[in-house]
């Protein structure tokens, strides 16, 4: 399913998972390696989403031959 927040869920983890190296390690700049990936996931899904957008509204304008 494309459209979703679930798309997003890599970049959100990551997110998360930096955040928590943060605050749990010193020095904190260990997490920046986690929120880096979350940003190029962010990026790559993004990327990915605007195909598959631009599809289904082509897809959604198109009307079925009347049947005879």
């Amino acid at each position: 399913m494309t459209g979703d927040w679930r798309d997003w869920r890599p970049a959100i983890w990551l997110t998360m998972l930096g955040i928590a190296v943060m605050l749990l390690f010193r020095p904190f700049y260990f997490g920046a390696i986690f929120i880096g990936a979350a940003l190029g996931a962010a990026i790559r899904i993004n990327q990915r989403r605007r195909p598959a957008a631009a599809a289904a509204a082509a897809t959604r304008g198109r009307k079925r031959a009347p049947r005879s």
